[in-house]
């Protein structure tokens, strides 16, 4: 580690006026300071606006204590009070399961399938695969803990059946198991082995018992911590003991109940057991034959939960001060800017509305949170891993360099585990460092999601002024709904609104009937089924299916959600493709230069379209300039289509194919080609495009959405001195102004 480093993260990253979050901080100096600041455009860009984040005086600076702080990360269960120290009596015991190792070697650590394991008594019995896939068995003994090393070296993605029996006297270890054929052109290897300990097993132990590791730990530790998880599927796992020739089952868990809790049960003598770092549940197990793929509805097949070594639900680190926000504190971005001296970090915050507000203002940003949380420490720079980019001669930015020396920080939904299988659930429990103002994306060179989303606030706080906007949140709008957005007259996207829950679409279905008026201000918007259970707020599902510009694809049966047990994969498979609300949908994607928008004739007629050019009488392209790829259409992009649900009276306000349209380096999404292939790349292809487009809704409302993630790289050029600015601009004036007269006009006169 170099010799100073400061990070860390806010906890919870969302709160109300008055409340007192806490701040986490790893600091390998001995103090640091802290201020709190209000954020604004946080990009050094040449032609970007100046950064400009605002001092929060009521919250004084401070000067706290540093220290070193890394999460026990890999996933396991814990079971209490299970009756281990009752084993002094027991004439043997037998453990056994299915696995299915999914990285037996390799791992570079100990891997454990089970463990009671008390080291301070010599007590205690545990399984583990070596790091060359090897299994072990330790007993206690009353010389210190034995060891025997098995003969049976693990096949990556095997399932096998094992049974371990420890009799105390004489004290043998017997192992019996058998490997299940992956295809019909295997058949089961069987294995059988005996060993005499040397010394008498002592087995009775007050340790919890574990599944998939040997540690109970979760938390913070002042210096980096070696994991032990198993990385692969368990099932099926059962404890039985003999006393007076009498079978007593200790244990007997059944996975496939409770898959959408953070619990196991125990169906002998109702115990629970903990599941730490939230493994993979929802997910095939030894029996699973392609019958149902639906866990919901299955009878078997779903018995099974997939450990991995690298996965983290909450880092725990310790408190090293707590906030006190005023209670007249703004909705906003905020950030606790912290520095040791040498290094600083920006740590945001989100503050949402105070619900008890006199005033409501008529424009809500909604800043996308979930989109956050799905790209939270994204490592696909990283060619080391499974899943990856080709990055040469791309800039890697101080905050990646950090994420690849802090394996404890946890990895994104766009990366693989460790073992090559895909990411479920990610957190906003840790340090997020690729959501800071200053984030550079090693991808394009320039600022993505956060980032680039704080030139919106720069942008309304230039239009509407302080009090003109509120800020909410994905997360509120999922937890409070259509109550939440009825309060505002118009509402605007951020640039990547990508991971909407069921209720977010249906509350914005409502906002648009009840007459709202709806900026979709960015691309590849309202694209993957996502899962959000508000009693774990900080922990978002989503499932890779067959479809969708992806990274990876999750098995068959491993497609529906553990929260829900919903269908995963994307909106428009599930029937609600974004085009039906917003008028668009995601199509392509490229990393070369971007391309502008050509102003159709269409949209110079129209009667009300015609306002939002309000100073571009002799623009003919807009856009072909931009912070980031140099256009205003880049990155993913969104394209109408009627057939997928486009209402019909939108208007294509401009689109790219006016403007000589996007190289070859852009190429359509998967789900947009059929046989034959061909034809898929920039100037192939009539679908590779963004549109603007604009439709009026029966309620009195409208939609103005933009087709472009780096819409908002434009919008910033020049300080919003821009064709860009000056559309948007008038929209917004425009929507306001509509949206205040259908206000009046509903309510009824006085008196």
């Amino acid at each position: 580690m170099d010799s100073s480093e400061i990070i860390g993260y806010v906890d919870p990253l969302i709160s109300f006026p008055g409340d007192k979050p806490a701040v986490k901080v790893s600091c390998t100096r001995s103090t640091f300071t802290s201020k709190v600041f209000r954020l604004r455009a946080g990009s050094s860009l040449p032609n970007a606006p100046p950064i400009s984040h605002q001092s929060i005086d009521a919250i004084p600076q401070q000067t706290h204590q540093g220290t070193p702080q890394f999460s026990h990360i890999g996933s396991f269960a814990r079971i209490e009070s299970w009756s281990g120290p009752g084993l002094d009596v027991v004439q043997s015991i037998s453990i056994s399961l299915w696995c299915q190792p999914t990285l037996p070697s390799e791992s570079g650590h100990e891997q454990f399938l089970f463990s009671s394991i008390d080291f301070g008594q010599a007590v205690g019995f545990e399984c583990l695969l070596d790091e060359d896939g090897c299994l072990h068995l330790r007993v206690g003994g009353p010389s210190g803990i034995q060891e025997i090393r098995l003969s049976t070296t693990l096949i990556k993605n095997q399932w096998y059946h094992f049974e371990f029996t420890i009799e105390i006297d004489p004290s043998i270890v017997s192992f019996k198991g058998k490997s299940k054929p992956r295809d019909v052109g295997e058949q089961s290897v069987y294995f059988e082995e005996k060993h005499r300990l040397a010394h008498k097993a002592q087995l009775a132990s007050d340790s919890p018992f574990t599944i998939a590791s040997n540690s109970c730990k979760h938390g913070s530790s002042p210096q980096p911590q070696t994991p032990c998880s198993f990385n692969g599927k368990i099932d099926g796992l059962k404890v039985e003991t003999t006393s007076n020739g009498t079978i007593h089952t200790l244990l007997d868990f059944d996975f496939s109940l409770d898959i959408p809790t953070d619990r196991i049960r125990d169906s002998s003598n109702g115990l629970y057991g903990k599941l730490t770092n939230s493994p993979s549940r929802a997910v095939t197990g030894y029996n699973w034959d392609a019958s149902q793929g639906d866990w919901t509805r299955a009878s078997y097949g779903y018995g099974a939960i997939h450990f991995h070594d690298d996965d983290l639900d909450d880092a725990m680190w310790d408190i090293s001060f707590r906030l006190e926000l005023p209670r007249d504190l703004r909705s906003g971005c905020y950030a606790v800017f912290v520095d040791d001296g040498k290094t600083s970090d920006w740590i945001p915050f989100f503050v949402k509305p105070d619900p008890k507000q006199s005033q409501v203002p008529p424009v809500a940003l909604i800043i996308p949170t979930f989109t956050y949380a799905a790209y939270a420490n994204e490592h696909l720079f990283d060619e080391s891993r499974t899943v990856h980019f080709l990055a040469e001669g791309r800039d890697i930015d101080k905050y990646s360099k950090i994420m690849m020396k802090r394996p404890d920080l946890g990895i994104s939904l766009y990366d693989s585990h460790n073992d090559g299988s895909g990411t479920c659930y990610s957190t906003v429990k840790r340090a997020i460092l690729n959501m800071r103002p200053d984030y550079c994306m090693w991808l394009f060179n320039g600022p993505r999601e956060f980032a680039a989303d704080l030139w919106f606030v720069d942008f309304l706080e230039r239009e509407v002024g302080a009090g003109g906007y509120d800020v909410i949140t994905d997360h509120q709008i999922s937890e409070c709904g259509a109550e939440l957005l009825k309060r505002y007259q118009v509402l605007l996207s951020c640039s990547h609104p990508e991971y909407p829950t069921f209720a977010m679409l249906d509350s914005y279905s409502a906002f648009l009937h009840d007459g709202g008026h709806f900026m979709y201000l960015g691309g590849n918007g309202y694209y993957w089924v996502t899962t959000h259970d508000p009693a774990r707020p900080h922990r978002i599902e989503v499932r890779r299916a067959e479809a969708g510009c992806r990274t990876f694809g999750l098995p068959p049966g491993n497609w529906h959600h553990s929260l829900t047990g919903e269908p995963g994969g994307l909106w428009r498979s599930r029937g609600r493709p974004p085009n039906c609300l917003f008028g668009l949908g995601s199509c392509a994607m490229g990393v070369g230069k971007g391309a502008g928008y050509g102003i159709t004739t269409e949209a110079r007629s129209h009667a009300r379209v015609s306002r939002f050019l309000r100073g571009l009488q002799t623009e003919e392209v807009i856009g072909d300039f931009g912070l980031v790829q140099g256009a205003a259409s880049g990155d993913e992009i969104d394209r109408l289509d009627y057939t997928l649900g486009t209402p019909r009276n939108a208007v294509i306000v401009a689109t790219t194919k006016l403007a000589g349209g996007h190289s070859d380096e852009y190429m359509l999404f998967n789900e947009e080609t059929l046989f034959p292939m061909v034809d898929t790349t920039g100037t192939t292809s009539d679908k590779v495009r963004s549109d603007v487009v604009f439709f009026e809704t029966p309620g009195g409302g409208a939609v103005f959405s933009v087709g472009s993630i780096n819409w908002v790289g434009a919008l910033a050029w020049n300080t919003f001195d821009n064709n860009v600015a000056t559309m948007t601009r008038n929209v917004l004036q425009d929507f306001l102004t509509h949206a205040d007269a259908n206000r009046r006009f509903s309510e009824p006169a006085a008196g």
